[in-house]
């Protein structure tokens, strides 16, 4: 008797804590479902950004949490590219890349243009902060030939130090350089603003502890995201793309 009741407490337990699991899962894909269908929400410019693209160059990947996003509901053949073990390890679990590759993105792209490989979309986000400028102006001044349509970058406009929570027992997450629209303008891309830097700036509003206090900020801030995205001067933020032109 003993033993059945110890079985049947075990039992009701493990089906509170798989209802408990199965509820925070379904919650958060209805949260990504939200954020790539929420007009002028950053998901949302990312995924118009990348249109109709069939193949995808994703450099610095990370762990993948981004692209799983975007990726939803596409067929993108993706190759990763990100320098840390520990994020390779879990984009892999992810099972949305074709192929994921350890290696310092500078020598990546080396390899790549050396066997002439081309994507329809170049994607560099959230990447380009994390390295010296001088390495992410060569890197830029290389993605037109690997990219077929588009290149896309994102980073915070100027330098934005790296909250430590941030950092994820990962020394290549630290900021390096800044980065402001004539980087990218005189490089033949246009530019458009993310976040209100009143808000999501270093020491922005909703840079607080305070729950109530963020999501409250979180909500002011996307009713700006019209004006943000058309004045990016007004953005913490940057998203930079580039129409790649075809020669005949």
């Amino acid at each position: 008797m003993d033993n059945q009741l110890t079985i049947e407490i075990i039992y009701k337990d493990y089906t509170k804590q798989s209802v408990f699991v199965d509820s925070e899962e379904q919650a958060q894909q209805i949260l990504d479902k939200l954020k790539i269908i929420i007009p002028f929400s950053y998901m949302w410019i990312l995924r118009c950004c990348i249109g109709n693209a069939k193949t995808i160059l994703d450099l610095g990947c990370g762990d993948g949490s981004l692209m799983v996003v975007l990726s939803q509901g596409k067929k993108w053949k993706i190759l990763g590219i990100d320098i840390f073990p520990g994020y390779i390890k879990i984009a892999k679990k992810r099972k949305i890349y074709h192929k994921l590759v350890l290696e310092n993105i500078n020598q990546a792209i080396k390899k790549l243009i050396k066997r002439r490989e081309k994507f329809d979309v170049v994607f560099f986000s959230q990447v380009i902060e994390h390295i010296s400028k001088q390495e992410g102006e060569k890197i830029l001044d290389s993605l037109d030939k690997l990219a077929k349509k588009r290149i896309i970058v994102g980073t915070p406009r100027g330098y934005m130090n790296q909250p430590e929570n941030f950092l994820d027992a990962n020394p290549h997450q630290v900021h390096k350089s800044g980065w402001l629209d004539q980087d990218f303008m005189q490089r033949g891309y246009k530019i458009y603003g993310v976040g209100i830097k009143q808000i999501w700036a270093e020491e922005g509003l909703a840079r607080t502890r305070n729950k109530l206090a963020f999501i409250i900020w979180t909500i002011i801030a996307y009713f700006l995201s019209v004006p943000v995205y058309f004045l990016p001067k007004l953005g913490a933020g940057i998203i930079a793309i580039k129409k790649i032109e075809r020669r005949n």
